[in-house]
């Protein structure tokens, strides 16, 4: 059989009862429209097609710059934390992947009849949103788009919004059992009508929120950037024809698609490759880790990613009510690597798909509680990162877990509820050519919060921001580091911390090891000290006491003990590697050098040799995957299964071999 005409699986499987449809419903054009922009995508010529891709990505860039300066509350105009989006009539994103919002919902509860020129449509229900929108603080704006009297397309702005209700403030109870403790539902409703704003809905909506005057300006702030989306769309259907445009926009799905198939995938080895990774718990059952695991298929055709062997959904909030297409979008938006200049869209789903059995924590069901569904997707890279590292041979990048989120809240003289809250990073992980990047943050254009700011506005004080040393997973190439920031707090409040990755470790990849866990300290170093690990929330601290936040650090790659000396020693010198760790971790002897007020650092060649040499020949065999002790600890327990792939020579250079399945 050739190449071309290859096909190594068969996929009907992914069509039956066993597995969750890959996307609730389609929204199929008539066979006259389809014979139109068939026609019209005969006449869109490569530079055209260039210049539409441009003008609807500089439109979405337009749109979200003009949220970022018109929001009001931090988590949106401080720390980006929202996406826009344009999708075509039958509701496939045109744009650059912005994890799923799409008009599916729109086109579910309104006939193409009753959407019309300035209607404006709102909704945030995860269980009504065909798998759009994924916890209610995600409110999405929604905005039709017409020329000539005809529908052409729909723009989306989705954000997290402050607080949308529910039983605590900010809305994300890390101990909730249903959905109903999260926050108002607001299914798809139509919030403004040819022009005309539904003003009673805006008061239900506003009602329903610890802070009305923010949620009011994000959510105009979203309506008037989709407006200048719009405009921005129907000046290019005025240059071009709607015709044109809209022909362009399909063959743009279709440009995706075959850089996807031509480009990306004769990359990829064919075969079937099994990935796993966990997180630390659900936030009620802290002993139980979720599990996550997935089957990359992978034939000269298509990847396709078989969620089964995944955790079922869970008591407590680590759910996502999402389906095959959503993670398609989530985890194939890392393909344009492959390909630098792909614009990732909708025509990614047509070459690599997910597929889902139904009632996993990926697949959640009516009325699980879904506000930490994030988790879950991060841990979905992992799984993936883990299969790819099989498929390549540990030639990728180390594991990461680059969004952890805190908070602060209290209440005021006047009893009104304030919160300080920060979608904060941690460090990368280390690739095979180099380290991983420090303090970094995975949410497109996102920002850490000025100290300057918070102070000016909340009871506290920055007293650090820094890189947490040591956190860095080592290996030739070391993790990158998370931060360590430490906040004093000047009004009694309670802190909260929605994260992962505080006892596993992210993984290390060819020999490298795992990064350190991120954890929170309260009163770090007195008496008084109290670790908070996992999600927890409303932990009262009082007036003076000092809060410690650190992140994880990424997985490193590779064997430690080949690490550069110097590389070694310019960490210790920049005091983000202690002395300790450079003897325990790199077998690199450094001694302290003090001439006068100058400090310098040096390596112990001869020293170094030895304690490597040590190292070699007592150290068990380098793993493909390193999970580190608390994954160790928690298999001998019983409590999770992994597979093992070890390495074939002590120092982790050689290709990798399969080790066999390891369950006690």
């Amino acid at each position: 059989m050739s190449k071309d005409n290859a096909v190594f699986f068969d996929t009907s499987v992914y069509r039956t009862p066993q597995y969750k449809p890959f996307r609730q419903q389609e929204w199929p054009r008539s066979e006259e429209e389809w014979m139109r922009i068939e026609r019209c995508k005969a006449l869109v010529d490569p530079i055209t097609l260039d210049v539409v891709e441009g003008g609807l990505e500089a439109a979405i860039e337009e749109g979200e710059a003009a949220v970022e300066r018109a929001g009001r509350s931090t988590i949106i105009r401080e720390q980006h934390d929202f996406r826009a989006s344009i999708c075509t009539v039958d509701c496939n994103n045109v744009t650059s992947v912005s994890w799923g919002a799409s008009a599916d919902p729109i086109r579910a509860h309104f006939p193409l009849e009753e959407i019309r020129e300035g209607d404006v449509f709102l909704y945030n229900d995860p269980y009504d949103s065909h798998g759009t929108i994924t916890h209610l603080p995600d409110y999405c704006v929604c905005l039709p788009i017409f020329h000539s009297q005809r529908l052409i397309a729909f723009t989306m702005i989705f954000g997290h919004t402050e607080d949308v209700g529910g039983r605590s403030v900010g809305s994300w109870p890390t101990t909730s059992r249903s959905i109903f403790e999260e926050g108002i539902q607001v299914p798809p409703v139509k919030l403004c009508s040819q022009g005309k704003f539904n003003e009673d809905i805006y008061k239900i909506v506003l009602r329903n929120t610890r802070f009305p005057d923010t949620m009011r300006g994000d959510l105009d702030a979203f309506i008037g950037a989709c407006r200048i989306i719009e405009r921005q769309i129907k000046q290019m259907c005025d240059r071009l024809g709607a015709d044109i445009l809209e022909a362009a926009m399909y063959k743009l799905m279709d440009r995706c698609a075959d850089a996807v198939r031509n480009v990306i995938l004769p990359m990829f080895p064919n075969g079937e490759f099994t990935g796993e990774d966990f997180l630390d718990n659900d936030g009620i059952n802290l002993a139980d880790p979720v599990k996550l695991m997935v089957t990359l298929r992978k034939d000269p055709e298509k990847i396709i990613l078989d969620w089964t062997g995944t955790n079922p959904q869970t008591e407590g909030p680590l759910n996502s009510p999402s389906d095959g297409r959503f993670l398609s979008k989530w985890v194939g938006s890392f393909l344009a690597q492959f390909s630098p200049g792909t614009v990732i869209n909708e025509g990614l789903t047509r070459v690599f798909r997910c597929e889902l059995p139904p009632g996993t924590v990926l697949t959640s069901e009516y009325p699980a509680a879904v506000v930490n569904r994030m988790q879950c997707w991060f841990r979905s890279f992992g799984a993936y990162g883990a299969a790819l590292a099989q498929a390549f041979g540990g030639h990728v990048v180390a594991d990461m877990n680059c969004v952890q989120v805190y908070g602060v809240y209290g209440y005021g003289a006047d009893g009104k509820p304030w919160i300080y809250r920060e979608v904060f990073g941690g460090g990368s992980g280390a690739r095979p050519t180099a380290d991983g990047t420090d303090a970094v943050d995975m949410v497109n254009d996102s920002k850490n919060l000025p100290a300057e700011f918070i102070e000016q506005r909340y009871p506290v004080l920055i007293e650090r921001v820094a890189l947490n040393p040591n956190s860095g997973g080592p290996g030739k190439y070391r993790g990158g580091m998370g931060y360590v920031k430490d906040i004093r707090v000047l009004a009694d409040c309670y802190y909260v911390t929605y994260v992962d990755r505080t006892a596993f470790g992210c993984f290390g990849v060819n020999g490298g090891e795992p990064g350190t866990p991120g954890r929170t300290w309260v009163n770090p170093g007195t008496p008084q000290e109290k670790l908070v690990q996992f999600c927890q929330e409303g932990i009262p601290v009082k007036a003076g006491d000092l809060i410690r936040v650190t992140t994880p650090g990424g997985g490193g790659w590779g064997d430690p003990i080949e690490r550069e000396t110097e590389e070694v020693r310019l960490d210790v010198l920049r005091q983000i590697v202690s002395l300790e760790c450079a003897e325990r971790d790199y077998g690199v002897i450094i001694h302290k050098s003090v001439q006068g007020l100058t400090i310098d650092y040096v390596v112990d060649e001869e020293a170094t040799a030895a304690r490597r040499n040590q190292i070699r020949r007592e150290r068990p065999q380098l793993k493909l995957i390193n999970r580190g002790q608390y994954a160790e600890e928690k298999r001998a327990a019983g409590t999770i299964t992994f597979q093992d792939v070890f390495l074939s020579d002590e120092n982790g250079s050689a290709e990798a071999e399969a080790g066999k399945e390891q369950a006690l």
